[in-house]
């Protein structure tokens, strides 16, 4: 966006020029290093400020020098406007800025970033204003504007990470997750499945920041395991959002109690057995009850209504580790509101890249449900493959694992594993991938480990 005009209390002129006088004198490298990280041009509101930085960021990456004498120079052969060589010099020996402390020249450079922000979100917001007044535009993509417009405000925000960075951070990183896993201690970034045997596979469990979907064919129990997954997460500390498009939340919540209290879910519908097991119920329902674990029954959502809800729930919870499911993928490219004609592979192709993007933003996994599609039917072997996802293409390259789920009974009466679901990896960007057999009773959605 274009500069604002000098007398806009959106722009701070002494915190502007602190920070610039500090970047055309020798020996901070440092320092200039970090403003570097925290700020670009287009966040000085003043454009002699704009065009200063710019060509101060331009003659470093050049590896010229960027003194004064350099910037003065520099402004002429390329016949820029940088407010006069009277003003650079004014602004370079000036007393006040000058003697300004590594501290406060910290805070004018955020103040700077702050006011930026600010002024992009106000742009955005009349932007949306304009719009809405035209009435040519709908309710759902005016809310995404804005939504996009805070998202974008939050990113841009964090200057600690606005750049890049030196391979050696990530690397430190990486090392210590090892060091702790050499001693012992689980990776903080990941979640438990609640299953030992598909967290070894996963290497740690569910990663902060991934997606994982989830896909079998109708009554493998996909919902079930979610609960599992979710309640796992939730008993490991996570605040837990499920957005149950398909099943009322009252259904959730009745799987939900089955499988903490080991509870069948035929109990719920005779009065002589809840008499039996409501210790076993309320004790279940205390349990939960506990936790940070929300439902979202809205039916027919779309993608824009869940990053809404989600980013409401990461600022509800606040401190708190996050865990987000969607039952399921398909049903949110059914609420999405597409042009007639628009190719479904399209449509779910953005929903799968806006639950990535919605990971990487909430920094937490975000494990979406899929169906298949019928080929899998009319095959010999029944066990699904990558190709059997319905409008598969984008969610193969935006999920980070994708797990499918095949109990052999269903095809098979005599087989000689019933009360198996076998977990099958097909992908994992950063791990192997493999099957995982757990025994379920899918009556009390329960599964467990199964021992070979």
């Amino acid at each position: 966006m274009a500069p604002a005009a000098a007398n806009d209390p959106l722009v701070s002129q002494i915190s502007e020029r602190t920070v610039l006088c500090s970047v055309m004198q020798d020996g901070r490298d440092d320092l200039s290093g970090q403003i570097s990280a925290i700020l670009n041009a287009q966040d000085f509101g003043e454009e002699i400020h704009v065009n200063l930085f710019r060509l101060w960021q331009t003659l470093g990456q050049a590896g010229h020098a960027r003194d004064l004498a350099a910037l003065v120079d520099a402004s002429r052969t390329h016949n820029l406007f940088t407010g006069g060589e009277d003003y650079l010099i004014n602004l370079a020996t000036n007393p006040t800025y000058l003697t300004a402390s590594v501290e406060a020249i910290q805070a004018a450079a955020t103040r700077i970033k702050e006011l930026s922000v600010t002024r992009t979100v106000l742009a955005s917001a009349k932007l949306v204003v304009e719009k809405a007044a035209l009435g040519q535009t709908s309710v759902e993509a005016l809310t995404t504007m804005l939504e996009d417009a805070a998202g974008n405000a939050r990113t841009s925000s964090k200057s600690s990470r606005s750049g890049p960075e030196h391979v050696a951070g990530y690397i430190s990183v990486l090392l210590e997750q090892i060091e702790r896993r050499l001693d012992g201690h689980e990776v903080e970034s990941a979640v438990t499945t609640s299953f030992p045997r598909l967290d070894n596979l996963l290497g740690s469990g569910f990663v902060d920041e991934d997606l994982i979907v989830l896909a079998a064919r109708p009554s493998m129990g996909k919902t079930a395991i979610e609960v599992n997954f979710m309640l796992g997460a939730a008993d490991a500390g996570r605040a837990a959002l499920l957005f149950s498009m398909e099943m009322r939340g009252t259904s959730m919540a009745k799987r939900m109690i089955s499988r903490a209290g080991r509870i069948p879910g035929s109990v719920f519908t005779s009065a002589e057995q809840l008499g039996e097991r409501l210790d076993s119920i309320y004790e279940a329902a205390q349990k939960l009850g506990n936790q940070a674990l929300f439902i979202d029954e809205s039916p027919g959502l779309s993608l824009a209504e869940i990053r809404t809800r989600a980013r409401l729930f990461k600022a509800q919870n606040s401190g708190k580790k996050l865990i987000i499911g969607v039952d399921y993928l398909q049903l949110i490219a059914a609420g999405a509101a597409a042009k007639p004609g628009t190719d479904a592979r399209v449509i779910v192709g953005e929903a799968s890249k806006g639950l990535k993007l919605l990971a990487r933003e909430l920094k937490c996994p975000v494990i979406a449900l899929a169906q298949l599609s019928r080929t899998v039917e009319q095959r010999a072997n029944k066990r699904p493959m990558m190709s059997d996802l319905k409008e598969s293409g984008q969610i193969e390259q935006d999920a980070d694992v994708i797990m499918f789920l095949y109990r052999d009974e269903v095809y098979n009466p005599e087989t000689p594993e019933p009360g198996i679901t076998e977990v099958i990896v097909a992908k994992q960007r950063e791990g192997a991938t493999g099957t995982v057999k757990l025994a379920h009773q899918l009556a009390s959605s329960l599964y467990e480990d199964h021992l070979q």
